[in-house]
């Protein structure tokens, strides 16, 4: 949906710009009807994975990203750390998600993101959410706040990362698959498998979003020997 032409010139100032990424085409619709009850709203793209949402994002220009973290093909951490990393003007970022482990969130605003609700939040809550946002306010559910008020500092790794394991883990990070990254690193799929294996549990994660996330928060994607 776009501008309306006939708006009057003050109203449309008004209309806020938002791309929608998220790999549920329900949920996507789902959230675009919640957000279009306010007419402040206007919802210009929907993306199904990190990829699209920076095309749309390059392409539209919208004023506000909602950004789910779990999606297939690039996800959320790489998809903000790619557009936040871009000069100029980029949108601010909303991470809706059902994800509310404490790591996930330190690790959207260390890269800058602008807002972190669940998707347990009410329409109405989101709006808010969405209006503080686009005023320039960090925006960050309650039940947000009290995770990370409750978070002790993560231990360090016992055992580091090999070389091999941080190269595999940064194509984790930029949403590659399991065959693209042993096409790059000219190894086995079953190599790939085996590495991502044994940095789990160095880790101590369970799967690729825990993965990027404690590597963010650690920094151990810039560690060298």
């Amino acid at each position: 949906m776009k501008q309306s032409p006939e708006l009057p010139h003050n109203t449309a100032q008004e209309v806020i710009t938002i791309v929608l990424a998220d790999d549920h085409t329900m949920m996507r619709e789902g959230t675009r009807r919640l957000l279009e009850e306010d007419p402040a709203f206007v919802v210009v793209g929907e993306a199904g994975d990190g990829t699209r949402a920076i095309e749309l994002c390059r392409l539209l220009h919208p004023d506000i990203l909602v950004l789910e973290i779990a999606m297939k093909g690039m996800n959320g951490f790489a998809a903000a750390q790619t557009l936040l990393a871009e000069p100029g003007q980029v949108p601010a970022i909303l991470v809706l998600t059902g994800y509310d482990q404490p790591a996930y969130v330190q690790t959207m605003l260390r890269m800058g993101i602008k807002g972190y609700w669940l998707k347990s939040a009410s329409g109405h809550e989101i709006r808010e959410a969405l209006h503080e946002v686009a005023a320039g306010k960090q925006s960050l559910a309650p039940d947000i706040r009290q995770l990370l008020a409750e978070e002790d500092t993560i231990s360090l790794l016992v055992e580091p990362l090999t070389n091999r394991e941080r190269e595999v883990l940064q194509l984790v990070v930029q949403g590659l698959r399991n065959g693209e990254i042993a096409e790059r690193l000219h190894v086995s799929v079953k190599t790939v498998e085996t590495h991502l294996t044994s940095l789990y549990s160095k880790l101590g994660v369970q799967s690729r979003a825990e993965a990027i996330a404690f590597a963010q928060k650690q920094g151990l994607l810039f560690e060298r020997d």
